[in-house]
């Protein structure tokens, strides 16, 4: 079986994101190897002086480090050789304030190391987590696939940037608006659950 990594940030009590989340393992539970991350409960080391310095001179500097300094280190070590272990990753977030949850961007930060999952190269960066594929889930209040939100929309391009530098090609699955369309939402949802059995038919 595939291997397959899940992100989650759903702290939010009826999350709708949870609802999306739910369906793919629920679908998915006898086809991959599931590996579930909780970034509520897990939480990645926010990148500050120490750790930061420590990273930048081995990563960056070739620094070795020593074993009380690689501890430091250690639990956002561990995030990056998750995806990079994995054959698929999905990712399931609710979009906050235009952007990712801070939570959600400690975790980009702790899983986008240079010389482990990118690297420099004559030709530019390459990503080095090869032959692996990425579904992001998202939802949102507002309806950000039209203006005059649309515009506003930071959280999904950047989780698609991200993914691409360590080079994993990304599908999106959104469900927007769940507080515009209140009367719309639970058929919103339906759709999503028809999009997440179409990718992992494909996928699996």
């Amino acid at each position: 079986m595939k291997n397959t990594l899940i992100v989650n940030y759903t702290p939010r009590e009826g999350s709708t994101t949870k609802k999306l989340v739910d369906k793919f393992i629920e679908f998915n539970k006898d086809r991959t190897n599931i590996t579930f991350l909780d970034l509520a409960k897990n939480t990645p080391d926010l990148l500050l002086e120490e750790n930061l310095n420590l990273y930048v001179n081995r990563n960056f500097g070739g620094v070795e480090l020593t074993a009380e300094q690689s501890k430091v280190l250690a639990k956002n070590d561990n995030f990056a050789a998750q995806i990079l272990s994995a054959d698929f990753i999905v990712i399931a977030t609710p979009m906050y304030n235009m952007s990712l949850p801070a939570t959600v961007k400690a975790w980009i930060d702790a899983i986008t190391q240079v010389g482990k999952t990118f690297a420099f190269t004559a030709e530019g960066m390459k990503g080095l987590c090869e032959n692996t594929q990425g579904l992001v889930l998202m939802t949102s209040g507002s309806d950000f696939s039209i203006e005059p939100f649309k515009s506003m929309n930071h959280a999904t391009p950047l989780l698609n940037a991200c993914l691409g530098l360590v080079g994993v090609p990304t599908e999106n699955i959104t469900v927007f608006g769940t507080q515009q369309y209140a009367d719309k939402v639970e058929g919103l949802i339906e759709n999503a659950k028809q999009e997440i059995e179409t990718v992992s038919s494909k996928w699996y």
